[in-house]
């Protein structure tokens, strides 16, 4: 009996909160219909800006070589007798890096002068004999070839005697020396090494996509690893690609009056290569479609958002330019991370 009345209390219970819940339903509705009619719009701050003729740049990377590097070789045979400048020297145009021991040298001169002169006296003797019939003309060409041998020897003499002194062919800085006093060189052997750090030139190799907007003197500055900015003109572009990377070898040349030690360092290279229409703006202001491609948000004269695909013309400080966007357009600066394209937004001016 008393399990009977449970039972009937707890249906009767239960049918009291059904009815309950049943008469708020339409109250509900009503209240969710409300707050949608009142919805207000995402609020949007944007700032207009004017298309500005800017430089598009290319980076790349380089070093910094000296624009002339030469290693002396001797050209005669014999001991080195005289190493007078000391390695690092600064050194001017003919002054002396190396002599080579003259040897007999001189004494052959002396032979070879000699021998000119007979074969001189010979040949003229013959001649006379010739005109007179008295001599041959194999005997004629016979002493002319004589001359002709002695005067080789001597000029050979003098040239061995004049290149015995190793002399600076510019200015330059002494950077290597091959060879020690004392030491027997052979012709064609290296003896020193001359830079020339007056005008440097800084190397790099440019992608073959980029290397058409390139012209010759045009302005190029690098950033050295040191922190120093330089300037120089592009001088070099190589009229052929490299095999294996596809990219063209290029030279811009600095001037280096001060001489300063910049030969070997790592430079980064901002080269214009041409103008382009572009829009400055703020990094932040920068997003992606779901694409992946990059894109900025702006507002149209509906208040509308509209995403524009942009591409990086440059980067200056924190700011970018970018081109791809109208000639005039009024930028989303902030609220753009909750809007999507084709939204009506309320608009406010920054």
């Amino acid at each position: 009996m008393n399990k009977s009345i449970m039972l009937a209390s707890g249906l009767t219970g239960l049918l009291i909160i059904w009815m309950l819940s049943g008469s708020n339903d339409a109250p509900v509705e009503e209240e969710v219909s409300q707050s949608s009619e009142g919805e207000k719009l995402m609020s949007v701050v944007v700032k207009s800006s004017d298309a500005q003729l800017v430089a598009k740049k290319i980076t790349v990377q380089g070093q910094v070589e000296p624009n002339r590097v030469l290693s002396l070789k001797t050209e005669v045979d014999g001991k080195i007798i005289a190493l007078p400048l000391a390695l690092g020297s600064r050194v001017k145009k003919g002054d002396v890096l190396a002599k080579v021991s003259l040897k007999t040298r001189i004494a052959q001169r002396e032979q070879a002068v000699a021998n000119v002169a007979y074969q001189t006296q010979e040949l003229a003797a013959t001649k006379k004999l010739f005109d007179r019939k008295l001599e041959s003309g194999s005997r004629l060409s016979l002493q002319q070839a004589n001359l002709a041998a002695a005067k080789a020897s001597l000029q050979q003499i003098d040239y061995d005697i004049k290149n015995s002194t190793i002399s600076a062919p510019f200015d330059g800085v002494f950077d290597r020396r091959y060879v020690e006093l004392g030491d027997y060189l052979d012709k064609g052997q290296q003896v020193v090494s001359l830079v020339d750090d007056l005008q440097l030139k800084i190397t790099a190799m440019v992608p073959q996509q980029q290397v058409d907007g390139l012209v010759l003197g045009q302005d190029v500055t690098a950033s050295l690893i040191n922190g120093e900015a330089i300037t120089g003109a592009l001088s070099f572009i190589s009229a052929t690609a490299d095999e294996n990377t596809r990219s063209y070898r290029i030279e811009v040349l600095v001037d280096n009056n001060d001489h300063r030690r910049l030969v070997g360092m790592t430079a980064s290279l901002d080269i214009p290569v041409k103008e382009v229409e572009g829009h400055l703006v703020s990094a932040s202001s920068i997003s992606l479609d779901n694409q992946g491609r990059l894109q900025v948000k702006a507002v149209n004269e509906d208040n509308e958002v509209v995403a524009y695909p942009v591409t990086i013309v440059r980067t200056d400080s924190d700011k970018v330019w970018l081109s791809g966007l109208p000639a005039h357009v009024s930028l989303i600066t902030l609220g753009q991370d909750f809007v999507i394209a084709g939204q009506t937004v309320q608009v406010s001016q920054g």
